[in-house]
């Protein structure tokens, strides 16, 4: 009698399992994107900040949910940072008890006027906005923020110039005053993202690059102020945006992305030790009903799998933001998606 194997076995049980179902964090008409995500050390609620959409202007504002049963429901989102002015792109940190911290791109509809804020919060929940971000540069024109916390109280910034590249600084207040060396990660790169491995001091830089098609890239750096490396292809045959990576339980890397599979967008990801050498990716959305854009993990213990939070249209631009409580950052190699990552 033939029998199968005991991985053969476990893997025809999970391919026969349905893909888990992505949860709603927010609903309704309207343009909900970009959600940036903590878990509080106060009261260990889920906080999602998320950028809503006019649909008539494409301007926004920023909101606010919270979850304090691990996500099994949501509080009614409201506004938090909400002016006639354009402000988008969220980044949330806690940085100790009752300290919470936001910054975000503000700005006219000419891109020349864009620069990034800071608003603080002593209960996660009201919010006041502090002042425009002093980087050094004369004119504006700063975007896409994305701010993590070092083991010393170090803030490490990384953002994008229209027309310039990637940029990063670093703030030892807690984002009230940055230097203003204006440390080049890449020219001629957009939407740079960065974390740090405190075992080792080592950074990961994403970024991507193109027009139409985009192609995502990586670099390391062990020096904040030396990105002279040379940067690695990450994804190249096709069209990949909204590149994020974070570093997991065990100290891997893990970067999370879109790329494009016939009109819409799926989310995937990949994990490496050391930020050079990668694993084939996972697949963690195949919607071809669904557009799914720029994924935010909450990390926690597990080194397998990780929260995860993005936004997903089901047709034109009505987004929401969706999450999936366990998506997976490693699998066995029968399981490894089959697309060409580089």
């Amino acid at each position: 009698m033939y029998h199968l194997s005991a991985s053969l076995l476990l893997a025809a049980c999970l391919l026969a399992q349905p893909a888990p179902a992505a949860e709603p964090v927010t609903s309704g008409a309207g343009i909900d994107y970009q959600p940036a995500v903590i878990r509080s050390s106060d009261d260990d609620a889920r906080i999602v900040v998320f950028e809503r959409l006019d649909p008539a202007t494409f301007a926004g504002d920023l909101w606010l949910t919270r979850s304090p049963d691990a996500g099994a429901s949501w509080s009614a989102p409201v506004p938090i940072i909400a002016s006639a002015l354009n402000e988008r792109h969220p980044a949330l940190l806690q940085l100790g008890p009752a300290q919470y911290v936001l910054f975000y791109l503000k700005g006219a509809t000419a891109q020349s006027s864009f620069r990034l804020w800071r608003a603080t919060s002593g209960d996660g929940i009201a919010w006041t906005e502090q002042a425009q971000l002093d980087l050094g540069w004369s004119t504006g024109g700063e975007v896409n923020p994305h701010v993590i916390a070092q083991a010393d109280g170090t803030l490490t910034l990384s953002y994008q110039r229209l027309g310039g590249g990637s940029y990063l600084a670093q703030s030892s207040d807690g984002g009230a005053s940055w230097d203003t060396q204006r440390t080049l990660i890449a020219a001629g790169s957009q939407l740079p993202r960065i974390a740090w491995r405190e075992r080792d001091g080592l950074y990961l830089a994403s970024y991507q690059v193109g027009s139409s098609a985009l192609q995502l890239y990586v670099k390391t750096s062990h020096d904040p102020r030396d990105w002279s490396a040379p940067a690695r292809g990450f994804a190249l045959t096709g069209n990949h945006h909204d590149s994020l990576p974070a570093v997991l339980a065990d100290g891997a890397f893990a970067l999370f992305w879109i790329r494009q599979v016939g009109n819409g967008f799926d989310l995937a990801v990949r994990r490496s030790p050391d930020g050079v050498d990668w694993d084939d990716a996972i697949a963690i959305t195949q919607s071809p009903d669904a557009d799914d854009v720029e994924p935010h993990p909450l990390v926690g213990a597990s080194p397998r799998e990780v929260e995860l939070y993005w936004g997903r249209s089901q047709g034109g631009n009505d987004y929401d933001i969706v999450r999936l409580a366990r998506a997976p950052v490693l699998a066995d190699v029968i399981f490894a998606d089959p697309f060409e990552s580089d």
